[in-house]
């Protein structure tokens, strides 16, 4: 059977999972930053999963199936993801970076359909990869065994990953400073680079204290790194802070910075939901019974 969201929230081994995957795309944001801004926002990476998906579905005898700049636009308005122009302007920067590429033999100008580069697809077979890796060191899986002995696997799993990402609430929001950070340019990222610096505790639900310590943080440096302005950086800590869900043990931007218990169990009960989801996709696609559990 597949994991449940509620499982995994009160699972302490789930944040050793969550926190190396904070870790994993902050290495991947460092070594191709073009590539990670795809999933810098909780928009960015909605639009990322979508485009992917639609690339996916392409069935050569069907020319309206695949991904396409009008039927990306629909799908993500649909979904209250983006606007019709930010949708727009996604696809042509992923177009631009190199991301995606008009399959041969279409040039049809009304209708081009596109689809996914060397990188991305790496980077997509990455995130399942690591996904399901988290699983089973939940329940002693298989998951990522059997991922890796079939990687085209991801060309079916992702689609029904994405179609349950956007629509579920629970991982499109989950509270006020979790939505501050997830919904903002680059906000993402830097969540994660505060989850990925914040220790565990001792109690079963993690982290026991309400002041969780996530390393010293320059906010100078973090806007260097992430080729932002300080004063995006600023403001973003700023409004957080005033919820009470981020603060620092001496001068604010420049010493040791600490995250609320609260920001960690929306960012732990997001995660939770969104690796319940992909356990269910990989069920529905290579069957409940092909796991096998400790």
């Amino acid at each position: 059977m597949p994991i449940t969201a509620a499982t995994l929230e009160t699972d302490p081994r789930f944040f050793y999972a969550f926190r190396q995957g904070a870790r994993l795309l902050l290495e991947i944001y460092d070594s191709d930053p073009p590539l990670a801004r795809l999933f810098s926002s909780q928009q960015r990476w909605l639009m990322s999963h979508a485009a992917f998906a639609l690339a996916c579905s392409r069935d050569p005898e069907d020319p309206a199936s695949g991904l396409y700049s009008a039927r990306f636009i629909g799908l993500v308005v649909e979904k209250n993801v983006a606007s019709k122009n930010t949708a727009a302007d996604f696809i042509k920067e992923i177009v631009a970076n190199g991301f995606v590429r008009v399959v041969s033999g279409h040039e049809d100008r009304r209708r081009k359909p596109l689809q996914a580069t060397e990188v991305p697809d790496r980077a997509m077979s990455q995130w399942l990869e690591l996904h399901l890796s988290g699983l089973d060191g939940i329940d002693g899986g298989n998951r990522a065994e059997i991922y890796r002995a079939d990687p085209a696997l991801q060309y079916r799993l992702q689609p029904k990953i994405a179609e349950r990402i956007l629509v579920e609430r629970s991982v499109r929001t989950q509270g006020p400073a979790f939505d501050l950070f997830t919904w903002a340019n680059f906000g993402g990222l830097i969540l994660d680079l505060l989850i990925a610096e914040v220790a565990p505790g001792a109690d079963a639900a993690g982290p026991a204290t309400d002041r969780l310590q996530a390393g010293t943080l320059s906010l100078t440096e973090t806007a260097r790194r992430f080729t932002i302005s300080r004063t995006h950086v600023v403001r973003l800590f700023g409004k957080a802070a005033e919820l009470g869900d981020i603060g620092w043990s001496g001068r604010r931007g420049e010493s040791d910075v600490w995250i609320s218990r609260r920001l960690l169990r929306q960012y732990w009960q997001y995660q939770a939901a969104k690796h319940a989801l992909v356990d269910q996709a990989f069920a529905d696609v290579v069957g409940s019974e092909s796991v096998q559990t400790a």
